[in-house]
């Protein structure tokens, strides 16, 4: 096991969701109506039939037996049968009870809806209170549009009388909620730290509050992909002061015009916010233009660059062009490997602004940013609010001066708040699910359960690489591609298991609850599969499993990596031994939240020719690939050398925002591990395909003591109930209750919303985040009902497990929502 394990905690308490739903007197209130109206239903039929009998024996009153029999059967409203037959139902020991119940559920009724209206207007007002908490207002004044001035504006409002009222209140009480309930890895919501882990403690302590002393400390860094924007524009307008150099990513090609320079360039496309996220070829006749009297790393300056160029050319435009594109890099770089992007960045325009005045006003706003940013230590409250203020308008200010529209226009980057203080997690009990689920990967998904390669793609390549060639790694990237397009059927190995798994899950879906076979347990210390990460919930003696990642320190990935402690890097670090000097990782500018951070392998990879290498660097024009005899997957190597090198395996979040090249490579580098697995996608597939009619009920899965999959119900979209027009809102809590009812639904509950044609992706979407749903809770009723108005398919809606049980993550009396993502390695310390 890697020694410490990432403990997330939500900043808000769990404890609060009771008055941030008003649901709990509703339920009791429902649950009770809900019980009388099955009672007098169960009375109908005998009820009925009395009429009947009644009817034939008084011809007199034989219209209005039949008229009272008819509404009862037909479900007319109780309220009408009762003012419209009191008489003749009172005059009948039988029909007397029934009246009796149906009074009583009127009661009810009405007594629910008063109830509903006093919870509707509790829940808004404990929602404006919660709304003003600082960590709350910290986390919205990092979300899209500077959402805490909405935030603000809703704690003060007096009145929410107006659809855009409602609406503001749906999307602070949905943000609410979130900061209660949900635990995201990209949450600005959510504190996090390093729990390390030790021996087994005496049962009293094992159970101790992870959160022991819950103490936070804000974590931000600079948008690093919005400022190599930036600098990319400077570098333009000011072109004069820098000088340029020809990509390092090519190599000669010949056609039968004779030979010519293909380029490999990383581009920037302004739609995404990542940074360098299309890999595209280019085509040089001649690089003499970009080399003849360069300096000894390649360098010229523009304005040599300039005049080498035909008459009536626009250079702006060309250089442009050449820059956007990745052909041309510029010195001074911002190094993204260290430093500070702002400080560099002011540094470099302070520099040209000496000789060019045009650079002044970008000079003076980076120093403003920095000022705003220095001010961030030890703010809080008010000053925190309006520092960060200063931060995002330093921003847009900057991309106004140089005409470059963001993506993301905040200045920064807000990583989850730290946790210093984290009580020790028992080593033994992690070993233990760590090796329950390392039996069920291994033989129930198999190792490769998704490698994303067909065996008829894979049987293409082999045929494109005869054995012992060695392919440059830009070849074999448009090689992969041309086999990819040629054949995109067929799983990796035949028929994976994780098919028969499903199909497993699928045939038993009815069941109470689904428990897999055990299978013969792993030697001990290893879980029976190459390291894996597992993020879950600690809950009683179970572990509720949220998904499986590819390991090798995701305990410290790019999005935990605020914490100053280096201690827990490096122990971390060495429990792979010497498998991290061994390895190399990509350093890059691709992803989410794209801050510094530290190196965890030994050795990196370099888009382009390094400027800040460190013995074992190499760039990608380095690499290589061949495929060795009796080997499932080509290996990567060092092309000068021959070593084989293996790559730091990362899931690949988003696909899009990293170019094809490197995902290639990844893939490749994880072939042979476990890769991202979240039960869910394969439960989309199987109830996908069988275009179901009803709404499917899948048990919740289990394996020995690790949750797979919680309770769920799959609706399709036609059989949601919806919201009529004009219908008020405890009319429709009332339809919405029995029909939730009525499926034996939870009351609390995540639900998703997916698409047809995006059954097997990665859906990060907002559409596709889970939200948080209390069927019960009135000030929830009507966002229930835009939110299944909303374009999708299918609706998954999941039990709410394990956090309202869950005590781990408790401080001062309160409890937290939480996850934990720990590493378990395997036992020989192969390379991943």
């Amino acid at each position: 096991m890697v020694p410490y394990a990432v403990v997330r905690a939500n900043n808000l308490p769990l404890d609060a969701l009771d008055g941030l739903t008003g649901s709990n007197a509703v339920e009791a209130a429902a649950t009770a109506l809900a019980h009388e109206r099955t009672v007098l239903a169960g009375m109908q039929d005998a009820v009925c039939d009395r009429l009947h009998e009644l009817a034939a024996a008084d011809g007199a009153r034989y219209r209005r037996y039949i008229d009272l029999r008819r509404a009862i059967f037909n479900g007319r409203p109780l309220a009408d049968i009762a003012a419209r037959h009191a008489g003749l139902l009172a005059g009948d020991e039988q029909l007397q009870a029934w009246l009796d119940r149906a009074n009583a559920v009127l009661r009810q009724e009405a007594a629910l809806a008063a109830l509903f209206d006093r919870e509707l207007h509790a829940a808004r007002k404990f929602s404006q209170a919660l709304a003003t908490e600082p960590l709350f207002l910290q986390g919205m004044a990092m979300t899209r549009a500077q959402l805490y001035e909405t935030a603000r504006a809703y704690s003060t409002s007096a009145d929410v009388d107006d659809k855009k009222k409602l609406n503001d209140e749906e999307t602070i009480h949905r943000y609410l909620a979130r900061a209660v309930t949900k635990v995201s890895p990209f949450s600005t919501f959510t504190s996090v730290g390093f729990a390390p882990l030790a021996p087994a403690a005496p049962a009293s302590a094992s159970r101790a509050s992870l959160l022991n002393g819950r103490a936070t400390a804000g974590r931000y860094s600079l948008d690093r992909a919005g400022f190599f924007k930036l600098y990319d524009r400077f570098v333009l307008r000011h072109r004069d002061h820098f000088r340029f150099r020809l990509t390092g990513n090519r190599s000669a090609r010949a056609d039968g015009q004779g030979q010519y320079q293909c380029g490999y360039l990383f581009t920037d496309q302004p739609k995404y916010y990542a940074y360098r996220t299309t890999f595209v070829t280019a085509r040089v006749k001649s690089t003499a233009l970009f080399t003849e009297g360069a300096d000894a790393q390649g360098w010229l300056p523009w304005s040599v660059l300039a005049q080498r160029l035909p008459a009536g050319t626009d250079a702006a435009a060309l250089l442009e062009k050449w820059l956007v594109s990745g052909l041309l890099h510029a010195s001074p770089e911002l190094d993204d490997e260290g430093g500070d992007l702002l400080h560099q960045f002011g540094a470099v325009a302070r520099r040209v602004a000496g000789d060019d005045a045009a650079a002044r006003p970008v000079a003076l706003a980076l120093d403003r940013m920095a000022g705003a940013v220095a001010s961030l230590e030890g703010a809080a409250g008010p000053a925190l609010l309006a520092a960060l203020d200063d931060i995002h308008a330093g921003m847009a200010h900057l991309a106004t001066l140089l005409d470059c529209p963001l993506v993301k226009t905040a200045g920064l980057v807000y990583h989850d708040s730290s946790l210093p203080d984290l009580a020790p997690l028992d080593h033994a009990e992690l070993e233990g699910y760590a090796r329950q689920i390392g039996e069920f990967v291994t033989h129930y998904l198999g190792v490769n359960f998704h490698s994303g390669f067909g065996d008829a793609q894979l049987a293409a390549l082999r045929a494109a690489m005869p054995p012992g060639e060695q392919v440059d790694v830009f070849d074999f990237h448009e090689r992969m591609q041309r086999c990819m397009a040629a054949e995109t059927t067929g799983p990796a190995r035949g028929t994976l298991p994780i098919l028969r798994l499903y199909q497993q899950i699928w045939e038993r879906r009815d069941e109470g609850e689904i428990v897999l076979d055990p299978v013969p347990a792993s030697r001990p210390g290893n879980a029976g599969a190459r390291p894996f990460a597992a993020y879950g919930h600690l809950c009683g003696d179970f572990f509720v499993l949220n998904n499986i990642d590819s390991g090798y320190l995701r305990c410290f990935s790019r999005f935990f990596t605020f914490a100053g402690d280096g201690a827990v890097l490096q122990a971390c670090r060495e429990s792979y031994g010497k498998v991290l000097e061994q390895a190399c990782d990509f350093y890059d500018s691709f992803g989410f939240n794209t801050a510094l951070r530290p190196r965890i392998c030994k050795r990196r990879i370099w888009r382009d020719t390094p400027t800040a290498a460190r013995p074992g660097d190499l760039a990608l024009a380095d690499l290589a690939l061949t495929w060795p005899e009796g080997t499932p997957y080509p290996q990567l190597i060092d092309r000068h050398t021959g070593e084989a090198l293996a790559l730091r395996q990362s899931g690949l979040f988003t696909k899009e925002l990293y170019p094809k090249i490197l995902e290639t490579l990844l893939r490749l580098g994880m072939a042979d591990a476990p890769r991202y697995f979240a039960f869910r996608f394969g439960v989309h597939k199987v109830v996908s395909d069988a275009e179901p009619r009803e709404i499917v009920r899948i048990a919740r899965v289990r394996y020995r003591d690790i949750v797979l999959s919680r309770e769920q119900w799959w609706v399709p979209k036609a059989l949601l109930p919806v919201r009529a027009a004009g219908e008020d809102a405890f009319g429709w809590f009332t339809r919405l209750d029995a029909w939730r009812r009525s499926h034996g639904m939870p009351q609390r509950v995540f639900i998703r919303r997916h698409e047809a044609d995006k059954v097997l992706d990665r859906d990060v979407s907002n559409a596709k985040k889970p939200l948080f749903v209390d069927f019960s809770s009135p000030i929830m009723t009507r966002m229930i009902g835009r939110i299944f108005n909303t374009p999708f398919a299918l609706l998954s809606i999941e039990e709410m497990l394990p956090d309202a049980q869950d005590d781990r993550a408790r401080h001062g009396g309160a409890r937290y929502a939480h996850e934990i993502i720990f590493e378990s390695l395997d036992q020989a310390g192969d390379l991943p």
